[in-house]
């Protein structure tokens, strides 16, 4: 699989972060890209309290990724008629929609007001012949939740975010790909938040199953990265140790 990771500023006009998407999408098919990661809340900039939830984006999201022929990990504000949510939705590269991960652990008070967690349910899908499971931002620093996707059979776990902290991207992710043996494509923005005072911190990566950065932005820079992971890769991985498999779940209490 030929794995793409958009490092782009959104906006708060839709139309122009859809025009960046089909630009995002085109270049990645364009590199033999299988599929594109793209930031949290992209399609509608990331600002909670501003931001809602749109039916349009979708479909439209999804036919970008069939023209493109790429599939897609978008994330947008999503109403399940109860309340709103940030997810993040799989497009195959014919458009199909193969799933929607909401996301669980919210972050500060702002996250905290306008939208409510999810449950925690891992979501991994089919894509290029690989098993892709999807995290949103802040539930890729908690160890539980990608050693879920990880027992669920995920080979890539794909990360849109929205982040100013540059050491997550720097020490917690390798780990998180060395522990589960699994790639890690972690997609952030660049550039100012809309609260006009913060900076997000970039460095958008793609780690291997071993631990080993594939491909890593800069903290200021916008553009595309691409890595290559196969199964051959997992497979080396997880011949040195495969954790998973070798988990003790019955001896692992608290208190």
């Amino acid at each position: 699989m030929r794995i793409a990771v958009a490092q782009e500023a959104a906006t708060a006009d839709v139309a122009q972060n859809l025009r960046t998407l089909e630009r995002l999408a085109e270049r990645a098919a364009r590199a033999g890209a299988d599929l594109l990661v793209t930031p949290e809340l992209f399609t509608t900039g990331y600002d909670p309290g501003r931001v809602h939830a749109d039916p349009s984006l979708l479909p439209r999201a999804a036919e970008l990724a069939r023209r493109a022929g790429v599939a897609l990990v978008v994330s947008e504000p999503h109403d399940d008629g109860t309340a709103e949510s940030i997810t993040a939705v799989v497009v195959d590269r014919d458009g199909t929609v193969l799933g929607r991960y909401t996301k669980t652990h919210l972050y500060g008070p702002a996250e905290r007001a306008a939208f409510a967690p999810g449950d925690g349910t891992p979501l991994v899908v089919d894509v290029a012949g690989l098993r892709v499971g999807v995290l949103v931002c802040f539930d890729v620093e908690f160890p539980e939740a990608v050693r879920a996707l990880a027992v669920a059979g995920a080979d890539v776990v794909a990360v849109p975010t929205a982040i100013f902290d540059p050491d997550v991207a720097r020490l917690l992710l390798p780990a998180r790909a060395y522990e589960n043996r699994v790639a890690v494509a972690y997609a952030n923005h660049v550039g100012p938040a809309a609260d006009g005072v913060s900076t997000f911190s970039g460095g958008s990566v793609v780690v291997g199953p071993d631990g080993r950065v594939l491909a890593r932005a800069g903290r200021d820079e916008a553009g595309l990265l691409l890595a290559d992971v196969g199964a051959a890769d997992l497979r080396d991985a997880r011949d040195v140790v495969d954790y998973v498999r070798e988990r003790r779940p019955e001896t692992y209490r608290l208190g």
